[in-house]
């Protein structure tokens, strides 16, 4: 214990609260990058596509999971109610607008989205161009905006 207290013997207060504070700072940004870090490696090991790492970031790590997941199937289930309502209003009705809202929303590949993720990153290493986004998971509106920029 006298090896603590001769460490800071000579320190004022103030200088003391300036280290404490200046610690604690350094604590916290270290925590939100570690928290961000986990929160997009687990969005995209998971393919959770309608989750932000933004959404994640005052989550604790140990119940980031749940909280990505749950995010993740009360935003699927917003974007199912918005489909059936915009294609009911086409005129769609019964198990036409169900059909229509089930390939309105399907993903239009079954692609591994880590394996896209993989062969992205190793694809900026070698140099060669790599799609920016993996689309075969698009769903919804960016689906349409991907279909129409890609029409030729």
């Amino acid at each position: 214990m006298d090896d603590f207290e001769d460490d800071f013997e000579g320190e004022s207060g103030s200088s003391l609260r300036r280290k404490l504070e200046e610690a604690y700072n350094d604590n916290r940004q270290l925590t939100t990058q570690l928290t961000g870090l986990t929160a997009k490696e687990l969005i995209q090991e998971h393919g959770y596509g309608l989750v932000k790492v933004e959404d994640l970031l005052d989550t604790k790590l140990d119940e980031m999971a749940e909280r990505a997941e749950q995010l993740q199937a009360e935003r699927s289930g917003q974007q199912t109610d918005l489909a059936r309502d915009m294609l009911a209003k086409r005129g769609l009705v019964g198990a036409e607008l169900d059909k229509a809202v089930e390939d309105f929303l399907a993903p239009v590949g079954t692609g591994d989205v880590s394996a896209h993720t993989r062969t992205r990153e190793v694809a900026a290493i070698g140099g060669t161009a790599a799609p920016l986004r993996e689309t075969s998971g698009l769903m919804g509106l960016d689906a349409i905006e991907h279909a129409l920029r890609t029409k030729q």
